[in-house]
């Protein structure tokens, strides 16, 4: 039981280290957010694997506590995303009228 809980937290380890990859070099911001959201659920599920290993209860209350951390940063994250973009097109609008 213990060697399959350390396997998969080695997993989840790489999983985590492919999206900071992939958050560093993503070409689009959309693929940024979207890894950022892949590092908080792998970061949920290596806390919910350490609360089973450990017998701590008290774990699963943190990645519950996480898991909403998380969910609002990427909801804002996009929020400010769209907000930048209907900036971009409005002032794309503005130079085109004054041309």
């Amino acid at each position: 039981m213990k060697l399959s809980l350390i396997v998969a937290l080695i997993l989840l380890a790489f999983g985590i280290l492919f999206a900071l990859v992939c958050a560093i070099k993503g070409p689009r911001i959309a693929d940024r957010i979207m890894a950022a959201n892949m590092i908080g659920s792998f970061t949920i599920a290596a806390i919910s694997i350490l609360a089973v290993g450990m017998h701590e209860n008290w774990l699963l209350d943190v990645s519950l506590i996480y898991c909403m951390i998380s969910f609002l940063a990427v909801v804002v994250l996009t929020k400010i995303h769209i907000v930048e973009k209907d900036e971009l097109k409005e002032e794309e609008e503005n130079r085109d009228e004054f041309k």
